[in-house]
Parts: C-alpha cells; structure tokens; sequence
C-alpha cells in the first residue's frame, strides 16, 4: 500500500511541479487561452511568482514521498484543499461557466487522491 501512495504522491509531484514551470518559464500560456491579461500591470512577473510556492510544495512532496512522511505531504493536500475552496468561491461569485466544472472536478479529485495517500502514509507510520 505503501507504493501506491508513493505512486498517487508522485503523481501530485509531476501535477504541481509542472504547473509551477509553466507559471514561471511560459507565462504566456496560462495568459493567452484563459483570456486573462496578464500582459499589463507587471501581470507577468505576477504569474512567475506564483509559480515558486507551487515549486516548493512540489519539492516538499517530492521529499515526503522519499522519506515516507506523511506531515510533508500535507502541505499539497492543503493546498488542494484550499485552491479547490477558491474555486467554489470562484463559481458561486462570478457565476457558473461551464468551463470551471473541469478545474473544480480536477481539484476536487486531487485533494482526495491526496487525503488516500495521506491515510496511507499514517498507517504505515
């Protein structure tokens, strides 16, 4: 059980690591399809730094998943948690479009992939 956790962490890993390089190597992605301007207002700069903490909770899993911790992959499943939370807000706010349903659905399913792994981790602990 425990390598299927290790799997499941992997897979946050590769999620949240890419999302940061995209976010600081290739902003422009992010900006043009979702039809935000991050062009004006030191938009750019913005998305790149959003990018580190999402590195580090990448690196932080990465170290959770070597050392079998599960307190160091709490962080991702927080951040999951909270970035799936935003999004509800987002949706009940703004109104809903249905392009939001696959990020609520993605997120959703990550934080709970994450709670598994977590429950695994603490009972091999």
């Amino acid at each position: 059980m425990i390598k299927f956790a290790q799997v499941l962490c992997g897979i946050f890993v590769l999620i949240l690591g890419s999302a940061a390089l995209t976010a600081m190597l290739f902003p422009s992605f992010i900006n043009e399809p979702s039809g935000f301007n991050a062009v004006t207002d030191y938009g750019l700069t913005n998305l790149r730094t959003l990018g580190a903490p999402t590195l580090s909770l990448a690196i932080i899993t990465a170290i959770g998943i070597y050392k079998k911790a599960w307190l160091l992959i709490l962080p991702a499943s927080m951040y999951f948690f909270f970035n799936f939370i935003a999004r509800v807000i987002s949706t009940i706010v703004e109104g809903y479009d249905p392009v939001m349903l696959f990020g609520l659905l993605f997120t959703f399913t990550l934080f709970l992939s994450s709670q598994v792994a977590l429950q695994i981790f603490r009972k091999a602990d």
